[in-house]
């Protein structure tokens, strides 16, 4: 019970490593708000649903409720984090899981798609991160934590892609924001799976299937929940692999004293 007694919102937790997430804080008792826009399966190759979701969690023993809502539309996010308070009367965790990575190459990526990438993956974690300041500081601080990718190291190694420069763009965020928001007592850091997880979105964009060996997202579910026991005194401003965290803190692990970081390190 790592997370008893804390509220935390999981955007993008309708399925995947949204859903992994949402379900391992409810089990660890954290009182889950499992928002996404999906509330009916469209297509039956990305099954998942926030309803169903929030049901597994209670169905557990823990809390959740649903709240449909769109990172890009800031009114979205705003009644998503009012509709948080008004249930749980807090927040203290908010993870910002949602993201789409459209087809082609950054010579061939549609304009639109472009576009929609960064309204997802770069403006829908900051508008969150806003929404919920002003409640986390009231509360005390808490923790912000970003779903990076091994994208952002390939940007740094040269090897471009479209989806890697929002991570890039994500990962400068979470540094900013670590450093802005420390006095606040809000710890804010960035998580990546270092490969591809066996995920819905995973197979749906490779056919149906994912190679052998492939792991679930257990292990990124694990590092979500000790990442998010951080404070600022401890630990903010990294961007670290699934294995680093586990490595660095163990399984059933959190982030004590003895991890103290002053500064962020990305």
């Amino acid at each position: 019970m790592r997370l008893q007694g804390k509220v935390a919102i999981v955007t993008g937790a309708s399925r995947g490593l949204g859903e992994a997430t949402a379900l391992a804080f409810g089990k660890e008792g954290a009182a889950v708000v499992v928002a996404a826009r999906t509330e009916q399966v469209q297509d039956e190759r990305l099954p998942g649903t926030i309803h169903e979701t929030a049901a597994a969690i209670e169905a557990a023993g823990g809390r959740a409720l649903a709240v449909r809502c769109n990172v890009t539309d800031p009114e979205s996010v705003q009644q998503m984090v009012q509709a948080t308070l008004d249930a749980f009367g807090r927040v203290d965790i908010l993870v910002n899981n949602a993201a789409v990575q459209p087809p082609g190459r950054l010579a061939s990526i549609q304009l639109r798609h472009w576009d929609l990438e960064f309204r997802v993956n770069v403006n829908g974690p900051f508008y969150c991160t806003r929404a919920v300041v002003e409640p986390m500081t009231a509360a005390g601080g808490g923790v912000i934590l970003n779903i990076s990718s091994a994208a952002a190291d390939a940007m740094a190694e040269g090897r471009a892609g479209h989806y890697g420069v929002t991570k890039v763009a994500l990962e400068a965020m979470t540094r900013g924001f670590a450093t802005e928001l420390r006095e606040a007592g809000i710890a804010v850091l960035a998580l990546k799976p270092r490969g591809v997880v066996d995920t819905p979105g995973a197979r749906f964009a490779r056919g149906g299937v994912v190679p052998d060996g492939v792991p679930g997202p257990e292990d990124f579910a694990e590092a979500s929940v000790i990442l998010v026991t951080a404070r600022p005194d401890t630990l903010t401003g990294e961007a670290l692999f699934e294995h680093e965290v586990i490595e660095r803190y163990g399984r059933g692990g959190t982030v004590g004293a003895g991890a103290a970081r002053s500064s962020p390190t990305i």
